[in-house]
């Protein structure tokens, strides 16, 4: 997904991180909440339908509320977490100087917290992380915009369900370097 890179244009219309060749993934997501949806319902129904007959007690009507309220609330949360997976976040650095600073020093920043430079253009950024696995690959994505913001994005990738993890942490250390380098 990332290998092909960003469609700036869109992203920027957009305010979303839009890869070129996303779209099987974005059907994917589609499918999934669109799956998940009806059938947590049917389980609540049918938990429901199966708990309250013949003559059930105040335990039977708490299991089968409990449960269901448990089920959709878990399902509001993968569709939330879906849904925003490709939100962008705006980053918050002052850039009163020209982009082309602060965007050799986000590279220095990046290079000090050893995330590979995965591809560099006029428009983005986007390095690559390794954790301790080597199934927590991610993807940390920089956004120049035209009117001088940037914006931030990080996902996993090579991984089927592409959670958004350590989002707030990469933030908050690519800021934090950000912002040492800056003071030098």
């Amino acid at each position: 997904m990332i290998d092909e890179g960003l469609n700036y244009d869109k992203t920027v219309e957009t305010n979303m991180i839009v890869f070129v060749g996303q779209t099987f993934w974005k059907i994917f997501d589609y499918f999934i909440i669109l799956t998940l949806i009806p059938l947590s319902l049917g389980v609540c129904y049918s938990l429901i339908t199966e708990q309250l007959k013949d003559n059930p007690t105040r335990l039977d009507y708490f299991v089968a509320i409990f449960f269901s309220i448990l089920i959709m609330t878990s399902v509001g949360f993968i569709c939330k977490a879906t849904l925003n997976l490709y939100r962008l976040k705006e980053f918050d650095i002052d850039i009163n100087t020209r982009k082309v600073i602060a965007k050799e020093k986000l590279l220095e920043a990046g290079k000090n917290l050893n995330w590979e430079s995965y591809k560099i253009t006029d428009d983005y950024i986007i390095f690559k992380t390794q954790l301790n696995f080597v199934a927590e690959n991610q993807a940390v994505t920089l956004v120049f915009f035209p009117d001088n913001r940037i914006y931030f994005n990080s996902i996993n990738y090579r991984k089927p369900y592409r959670l958004r993890t350590r989002f707030d942490d990469n933030y908050q250390e690519l800021k934090t370097e950000y912002e040492k380098i800056r003071k030098k």
